[in-house]
């Protein structure tokens, strides 16, 4: 580097509000993160044009909705085992700090979407909310049966599936329904509250 303190975003610092981006590292979380992926998987979506060059982007438009949906899970998790805790429960396991701890650490959830989709619904249940409808889990159960681990989509040769023609718009809809299913589980179980 030419300059000891430079970054790559001081290296491309705004000259003004045409060209204006922010990062703010005390603004973003989790739920921010996670709709900023939607937002980029719905924008690849909409340069979709049914071309074979098209295909190219199959696995990145894949990562965006699992992150994404793997984001908003945990922001779920977090809020659900909150209500829990505010409802009087007291199982360690509860406590902010040991959720924390056990979403992060990939030997507990980390990225397993199969352990972050079975403590979401364990809490859905300990709160006597509306069940995750059959078709929401089936998108998460299949997306997690695909890329369980958090890296089939994020490099070519790990994806372990066979070969297969898409009906891209059938599944872009599919991820799209989930995600905003699983953003209003909180204002349902708050009846518009938040945490």
């Amino acid at each position: 580097m030419d300059t000891p303190n430079e970054t790559l975003f001081t290296a491309h610092a705004s000259s003004g509000f045409a060209n204006l981006i922010q990062y703010n590292e005390y603004m973003m979380d989790e739920r921010l993160v996670a709709i900023g992926y939607s937002d980029a998987g719905h924008r690849l979506e909409a340069s979709y044009q049914a071309q074979p060059w098209d295909d190219v982007m199959l696995l990145p438009f894949l990562f965006l909705w699992r992150q994404a949906i793997e984001l908003q899970l945990k922001a779920n998790i977090r809020d659900l085992a909150t209500l829990r805790r505010r409802r009087g429960e007291t199982e360690d396991r509860l406590r902010s700090d040991i959720v924390d701890k056990r979403l992060q650490d990939p030997r507990q959830v980390g990225h397993n979407l199969v352990k972050l989709i079975a403590e979401h619904d364990e809490h859905i249940v300990a709160l006597g909310l509306q069940e995750i409808p059959a078709d929401v889990i089936r998108t998460l159960e299949l997306l997690a049966a695909l890329d369980n681990a958090g890296t089939g989509f994020r490099y070519a040769g790990v994806l372990k599936a066979p070969s297969a023609d898409l009906n891209f718009r059938s599944l872009a809809k599919s991820l799209d329904d989930a995600f905003r299913l699983l953003q209003v589980v909180i204002d349902a179980a708050t009846h518009g509250e938040g945490v």
